[in-house]
């Protein structure tokens, strides 16, 4: 009984942490800016990255090398949050906590496409 609670309480703490960190992972690259070639690829109109752009900013990522893969679970939290804060709409602070947590996501995405493009271009200078 004893180690069935204790197994119980690690996995909690085990699935717990990983949330976290992979939450940690998500504010740190959505802090970093995002180009304007991606702004203007996306069609964004707004000097601020909303959760409204996230299908914007998929569809340019998935036109990028490598495809849609590497934002899969950055979508499926998405659309968690997006679920929360549709419930939780009467609410004020879930609504603005959903906001900001969307608005994080497609910020990462965005991010991510910085980054594969970046990728793509170095390699295409060292190939010449």
């Amino acid at each position: 009984m004893v180690s069935g609670f204790i197994l119980a309480f690690s996995l909690v703490a085990l699935i717990r942490f990983g949330i976290l960190y992979c939450r940690g992972i998500l504010l740190r690259a959505a802090e970093l800016p995002v180009s304007e070639e991606v702004r203007a690829a996306a069609h964004l109109s707004g000097e601020e990255i909303t959760g409204r752009d996230f299908a914007a900013l998929e569809g340019v990522h998935s036109l990028t090398p490598g495809g849609s893969s590497g934002v899969t679970l950055v979508k499926a939290y998405y659309r968690a949050v997006k679920l929360v804060g549709a419930i939780g709409r009467t609410q004020a602070a879930c609504a603005a906590w959903a906001e900001r947590e969307m608005a994080i996501c497609a910020r990462y995405v965005g991010v991510q496409i910085d980054g594969r493009l970046q990728m793509s271009f170095a390699e295409q200078a060292g190939q010449i």
